[in-house]
């Protein structure tokens, strides 16, 4: 159905996407196991995005 290219491309970006929907869902309608999930899955894509984010900033600054 999709090449494998694609599916390599979009993996991780709709994987995060889940988890962050996941979170939001569950910190709305739920609470106790739900509060631990949601942290968890709104956390986690944060925690990937610093994670880019501080390893690409260096190598932008040093090209100006």
């Amino acid at each position: 159905m999709f090449s494998p290219e694609t599916r390599r491309l979009w993996a991780w970006p709709l994987l995060l996407g889940l988890l962050s929907a996941s979170g939001l869902l569950t910190a709305l309608v739920s609470d106790h196991w739900g509060d631990v999930w949601s942290w968890f899955g709104l956390g986690v894509p944060v925690a990937v995005m610093a994670w880019y984010g501080w390893r690409r900033a260096p190598a932008s600054q040093q090209s100006r």
